[in-house]
């Protein structure tokens, strides 16, 4: 079967990880690692939820992060808010990204790759660079 909605494929995707036997753990933070596409500088934030991170070109916010083990699979998932700063076709984004799979779905920016690290359990309270 193919589907032709992109969102009912993610919806058919994320909800095959809440089998009966999964356990979910919800995280007061994230690690995310962000690359410069142009420098290829690598940096790392720990991040609390629903705190912004300001890039030269967009606004990054994780509003909810998620650990899920499911019969010795575990998997993070993070809801990330991308929000473009400069006025271009760029999109905004609202979705969750996979730490398991990184190619899944992603915000498109044309500076930076985003990518989950992992959830963090403790409340980092402030935003910093790691």
């Amino acid at each position: 079967m193919v589907f032709r909605n992109k969102y009912l494929q993610f919806i058919l995707i994320f909800f095959s990880f809440f089998e009966a036997n999964s356990k979910e753990i919800e995280c007061q933070g994230a690690k995310i690692r962000i690359i410069n596409k142009i420098t290829t500088e690598k940096n790392f934030f720990i991040m609390p939820l629903s705190q912004t991170l300001e890039l030269d070109n967009a606004k990054v916010r994780i509003l909810r992060c998620v650990k899920i083990e499911t019969d010795g699979k575990d998997d993070e998932i993070a809801i990330l808010n991308h929000q473009p700063t400069l006025k271009r076709d760029d999109e905004e984004f609202l979705g969750w990204i996979f730490k398991s799979s990184q190619y899944l779905n992603l915000p498109q920016n044309v500076m930076y790759d985003i990518r989950l690290e992992e959830c963090l359990k403790e409340d980092p309270i402030f935003l910093k660079k790691d």
